[in-house]
C-alpha cells in the first residue's frame, strides 16, 4: 500500500490544472485517470476570458488552437434581443472556443514535466473518506487491484463513485442537448448567439469560421432529429439560422441527456469535490468548465497558506464557493426553464427582461462579469 500527501482523481482540465497549481507551490501530487490521451474527444467548450488567464498562467492554453468570442447576442422569438459585447464591459475579448481534448493536451504536457506530479493511468474503482486518511481503490494497466492512501483527497471527477452523497439540487430536465459542427452563410465574425422560446434553448459558439450547435431539446425529438438531418435542417433555419444564410451540417449531431446536479456539501473528512463532482449544469450558459476552474482557483489558495496539510484550513473552502456556484446554477437553471415556459405573462415578462438587459447597461456589466469572473 502507498501513502501520497494528495490524491487527485480526474484527468480533465479541472484535475490536471489542480496538479500544476499545487506542484507550482512545491506540493507533492499524485493524479489517477483511466484515459488521460483525451484526443479523441471532440468536444468543443466556450471558456469565459478570466478561464482563459488561469490556463496561459500555468502554461497550459494552446494559444494556436483558438477561437474568440468578441459579443453574445441574447434573443427570445418575437419578444427581445440583447447584446453584450467585450468593449462593453472594458475586456479585450468576452472568452474563447477551444477544443476540450486541446486544452487537456495543453495542461497534460505541462504536468508531465513536472517532477512534482506523479501520473497513474487506472480505473479507480472505489473512494473511502476517513479522519486519518482518505483512500483510493484502483485498477492499474496491468488489471491488478491496487490501493493508495492519502492525507488529502481531491475529487475533480465522480461519476458513480459519488452517487450515494446526498445532492442539494438534483433535477432531470427530460431534455438532451443536440451538438454539432455547423457551418452559415454568413461569417461568424467572433459572436455567439443565444436563442429562447423556440424548440429549446438553442446555442450557437463561434469556432473557427464556424459555428458549434448546442441545442436542447426533449429528448425524443432529438434522438428522432439526430437520425434526419433533412428535418433538423428545416427546423433550424426556422427556427434561427436563415437569418445566418441557412446552414449546412459539417459533422454528424451527438446527443447526450441534460440534468443538474449540485452536491450538498463539497468538504468531508479528507475528501474534497471539485469540478463535475461538485455540480453538472445545463450546457445553455456554457458555464460548467468556468465553475470548475474557479473552484481549482480558490482551493489552491487555502492549500498555498502551508506545506503541510491542515484541516481546519480546507473546511473554509465549502464556504467559499457556495455563493458562485449557487448563484450560476440557479441563473442557468432559469435560463433553461424559465426562458422556455410556454406561459404568456411569463412570456412577457422574459422579453422585457432580454429588452431592459439591453438598455441598462450597469445590469448588463454586473451579469456579464459575474458570469466570467464569478461572485
Amino acid at each position: 500500500m502507498m501513502h501520497c500527501s494528495i490524491v487527485i482523481v480526474g484527468g480533465g482540465p479541472v484535475g490536471l490544472s489542480l496538479a500544476l497549481r499545487l506542484a507550482h507551490q512545491g506540493k507533492d501530487v499524485t493524479l489517477i485517470d483511466q484515459g488521460l490521451d483525451k484526443r479523441s474527444d471532440g468536444r468543443v467548450l466556450a471558456l469565459a476570458i478570466s478561464s482563459q488567464q488561469f490556463l496561459a498562467q500555468l502554461n497550459a492554453w494552446p494559444h494556436n488552437l483558438v477561437t474568440a468570442i468578441d459579443c453574445v447576442e441574447i434573443s427570445h422569438r418575437g419578444l427581445g434581443i440583447s447584446q453584450i459585447t467585450a468593449e462593453s464591459v472594458g475586456l479585450t475579448h468576452l472568452g474563447y472556443t477551444v477544443r476540450y481534448s486541446d486544452v487537456c493536451q495543453a495542461a497534460l504536457d505541462q504536468v508531465s514535466q513536472n517532477d512534482r506530479i506523479r501520473l497513474i493511468n487506472a480505473e479507480v474503482i472505489r473512494v473511502n473518506d476517513g479522519m486519518e486518511y482518505a483512500t483510493v481503490f484502483y485498477r492499474d494497466e496491468a488489471n491488478s487491484d491496487q490501493i493508495i492512501t492519502t492525507d488529502l483527497l481531491i475529487m475533480a471527477e465522480g461519476g458513480k463513485l459519488l452517487n450515494d452523497y446526498p445532492k442539494k439540487i438534483k433535477h432531470d430536465y427530460q431534455q438532451m442537448a443536440l451538438v454539432a459542427e455547423i457551418k452559415t452563410a454568413e461569417p461568424n465574425n467572433g459572436k455567439a448567439y443565444e436563442r429562447f422560446a423556440g424548440s429549446g434553448p438553442l446555442v450557437l459558439l463561434p469556432f473557427n469560421d464556424n459555428f458549434v450547435m448546442v441545442w436542447s431539446l426533449p429528448t425524443a425529438q432529438a434522438q428522432q432529429l439526430q437520425s434526419d438531418e433533412s428535418s433538423l435542417v428545416e427546423l433550424l433555419n426556422g427556427e434561427f439560422t436563415n437569418r445566418l444564410g441557412g446552414v449546412k451540417f459539417l459533422s454528424k449531431p451527438v446527443c447526450f441527456p441534460l440534468r443538474l446536479t449540485q452536491i450538498k456539501k463539497r468538504v468531508f473528512k479528507r475528501m474534497i469535490l471539485i469540478g463535475n463532482s461538485a455540480q453538472v449544469v445545463h450546457p445553455v450558459s456554457a458555464q460548467g468548465l468556468n465553475l470548475g476552474l474557479r473552484d481549482v482557483q480558490v482551493l489552491s489558495g487555502i492549500l498555498a497558506k502551508n506545506k503541510k496539510i491542515e484541516l481546519t484550513d480546507i473546511c473554509v473552502f465549502d464556504q467559499l464557493r457556495d455563493k458562485d456556484a449557487s448563484a450560476v446554477i440557479n441563473f442557468t437553471h432559469f435560463l433553461a426553464t424559465k426562458l422556455e415556459s410556454k406561459n404568456k405573462i411569463i412570456g412577457h415578462l422574459r422579453g422585457a427582461g432580454i429588452i431592459a438587459l439591453s438598455n441598462m447597461p450597469p445590469v448588463q456589466n454586473f451579469v456579464a462579469r459575474s458570469l466570467i469572473f464569478g461572485i
